[in-house]
């Protein structure tokens, strides 16, 4: 899903790239001496080469940011950073072979060995490059950019996306300043769709992935700065050809487009290794535990159909990553006409903020009651898991009704993927007030690890067993 799977790609890119290596000194070794490699009878000079290739690659490949994402950058620069690590790693890896005089390497084997790597590497990188172009041409892995500011610059960004869809970017449209009367002098066509008044109001109600500002900095410096913050409010990156800023909790990195320096600003955790492991996690346990919960959800949905009419699962709209609305799946626990009887029942609500919960809702049905207090209700969420929309742990999927009722800082609990379970989950679910629930959700956030995500799943079965909060 768009930025996420970047990460995912650049894990798979160094597996393969070793795997590139080591076949490469395989057939290298094998036209070289007319034999199939052999370890155990290997001349020293040649373990010794790939050690410190092997080495030198995974340092240098890092080094010199070969797996960052290149959406945004032409093949000729990624070629070249490809050839400068081999060619690095080459020339460093062959010095100790001047070491061991009585054993050389093969010239002969250099020369199949270098241009071999070079070739293989080179060619999956522009297969995949070609791949992700015809899939975002098609609509698919794109991200929906907010420019702010209406002028020469904004203008030359805006027709270069247009013109190139392999970037895999999509214009929402402009908003500029108010007072700023300089009129884009572009042919390309997107909409302006406000001024800089109206800027919560869009990242409260349209998907945006990114905000690129290209207000003049002497005249906007501190509009630039409360952009900045508005947008680290909600948790969405923002991209500005400028020096640093001060900000609260927004981290910052540099990207490129068109020759163009970003600076980027984000909260919510980068992709990295362990959001790839997340995700791994995900499928594979959301997957087992479908299988292993199949009779469950075979005898669950039998006495759903015995007991009361209506559909085995109760489908709601929820607001997902940086506002993406998906159904939401619960086994049904109420009668079927229940979201009709809720506006009778506000004046029952027993939480504060805008969320609607009851301990014992008349709606409920018995069997309703029990899957609730076991928490088997929200089972079917694994297939929303494995679908991608959810993860097995993250913030609470809200309703569209509750974010267009917060305040704007707690909109940054949608800039992760909602969980099945979360803080709010193991520390005491209904029980909680709502703002204490967003501050454990904002805390999920600025301290996200894969060890913080397993002492959640670990609490969370006790919680579930004991039915701590739960109603």
């Amino acid at each position: 899903m768009l930025k996420e799977y970047k990460s995912s790609l650049a894990m798979m890119f160094r597996l393969v790239d070793l795997l590139i290596v080591l076949f490469s000194f395989y057939v290298a070794y094998s036209l070289t001496f007319g034999q199939s490699l052999n370890i155990s009878q290997l001349p020293i000079q040649y373990p010794v080469f790939f050690s410190t290739y092997l080495i030198l690659w995974v340092y240098l490949s890092s080094r010199f940011r070969i797996y960052d994402s290149k959406r945004l950058s032409t093949f000729r620069y990624e070629v070249w950073d490809v050839v400068k690590t081999v060619l690095l790693c080459f020339i460093i890896a062959t010095l100790p072979a001047f070491f061991i005089r009585e054993y050389p390497l093969s010239r002969l084997f250099l020369l199949y060995f270098w241009p071999l790597q070079t070739a293989l590497s080179l060619s999956i990188r522009f297969i995949l490059r070609e791949t992700l172009k015809y899939m975002r041409r098609r609509g698919y892995n794109y991200r929906q950019i907010l420019i702010v500011g209406r002028n020469t610059r904004a203008s030359e960004i805006a027709k270069k996306i247009e013109e190139s869809p392999e970037y895999g970017l999509r214009i929402l449209g402009f908003i500029d300043a108010t007072e700023n009367k300089n009129g884009a002098s572009s042919s390309c066509d997107v909409e302006l769709i406000g001024n800089l008044r109206d800027l919560e109001s869009i990242l409260r109600n349209e998907v945006v992935d990114e905000v690129f500002v290209t207000l003049p900095i002497k005249s906007h410096y501190s509009k630039i700065e409360q952009i900045i913050r508005l947008c680290e409010d909600v948790g969405l990156e923002v991209g500005i050809p400028i020096d640093l800023f001060h900000v609260k909790l927004a981290k910052s990195t540099f990207s490129k487009f068109e020759g163009l320096n970003l600076l980027n600003f984000y909260t919510s955790p980068k992709m990295s290794w362990q959001l790839i492991i997340k995700r791994l996690i995900d499928v594979v346990v959301s997957l087992s535990l479908l299988i292993l919960f199949l009779p469950l959800f075979v005898i669950v949905s039998g006495f759903i159909k015995a007991i009361s009419k209506g559909p085995v699962f109760f489908k709601q709209q929820r607001v997902g990553y940086n506002g993406r609305q998906f159904n939401c799946l619960k086994f049904r626990t109420m009668m079927d006409n229940a979201e009709e009887l809720k506006k009778d029942l506000m004046a029952l609500n027993e939480m504060d903020g805008p969320v609607f919960k009851i301990r014992n809702d008349p709606r409920t049905t018995k069997f309703g009651r029990f899957l609730r207090k076991t928490s088997i209700d929200e089972f079917p969420q694994l297939i929303n898991v494995l679908k991608g929309d959810m993860s097995l742990v993250g913030p609470r999927p809200p309703l569209p009704d509750e974010v267009n009722q917060y305040v704007l800082r707690n909109r940054r609990r949608l800039s992760m993927r909602p969980g099945i379970t979360c803080l709010w989950q193991v520390s005491g679910r209904n029980t909680i007030k709502f703002e204490e629930w967003m501050e454990l959700d904002r805390q999920y956030i600025d301290q996200w690890s894969l060890w913080l995500d397993l002492k959640i799943l670990l609490k969370t079965v006790p919680a579930v067993f004991l039915q701590e909060g739960s109603s």
